[in-house]
């Protein structure tokens, strides 16, 4: 299985089918205050104890905004550069 990016299908993850979609809601729900947690933790690391942990979580959040329109405006123009007709 070396160099496989995706598992065979023994071994891939299985969906809760029997999971209804509140049940599903509440589990997405639960993952992403998991990952502000692990990002407020990651800032607070960063910043210590006595920094202040809203304007550093205000300049990460500036910082990844600006990454995804530089992001988005290479893509436009990538687009545009190769005709399609769609991407103005």
């Amino acid at each position: 299985m070396s160099n496989r990016l995706i598992p065979p299908p023994n071994l891939a993850p299985q969906a809760q089918n029997a999971a209804s979609p509140t049940e599903r809601i509440a589990a997405w729900c639960d993952l992403m205050d998991t990952c502000e947690e692990f990002l407020l933790a990651g800032l607070r690391r960063k910043i210590g104890p006595d920094g202040d942990l809203q304007a550093a979580y205000r300049d990460w959040y500036q910082r990844q905004s600006a990454e995804k329109d530089r992001q988005w405006l290479a893509m436009r123009k990538r687009f545009h550069r190769d005709g399609e007709p769609h991407a103005l």
